[in-house]
């Protein structure tokens, strides 16, 4: 959800026919490529999720439509388990993410990474 909720977000609407770009983030990328493996799963049982990503990206992240597009996930997801096996190993691959409130996740940081009130962060380089 939150990589498809990112790229959605991101892209609006757009994001279903998007090609992947390579200034994408992480995140924004995983969720293309996760819309794009979901719709083309079975096209015919798409309409759901389709719709559901579109009032997503209308609304901006809103926490209904979230929920819509949980619901619509599930239900494309429930009977699939070769497409369940198939998402699960793609997540594994990419399995840096965060969502929510303050939420970090890195791969790699060379600098801080502060999500605190009123923080004052220095770095003193040596060289």
């Amino acid at each position: 959800m939150p990589a498809i909720s990112t790229a959605a977000s991101l892209y609006g609407a757009d994001v279903l026919r998007r090609a992947e770009d390579a200034a994408t983030s992480g995140t924004v990328h995983l969720g293309q490529r996760l819309l794009a493996r979901l719709t083309s799963s079975r096209p015919q049982d798409t309409d759901g999720v389709v719709r559901a990503v579109t009032d997503l990206a209308a609304s901006e992240g809103g926490e209904d439509e979230q929920a819509a597009l949980r619901v619509e996930l599930r239900k494309l997801l429930r009977d699939d388990e070769g497409l369940r096996r198939e998402l699960a190993l793609l997540l594994r691959s990419d399995a840096t993410s965060a969502s929510g409130d303050r939420a970090v996740a890195v791969q790699h940081n060379e600098g801080i990474v502060s999500t605190g009130d009123s923080a004052h962060n220095v770095i003193r380089r040596q060289g």
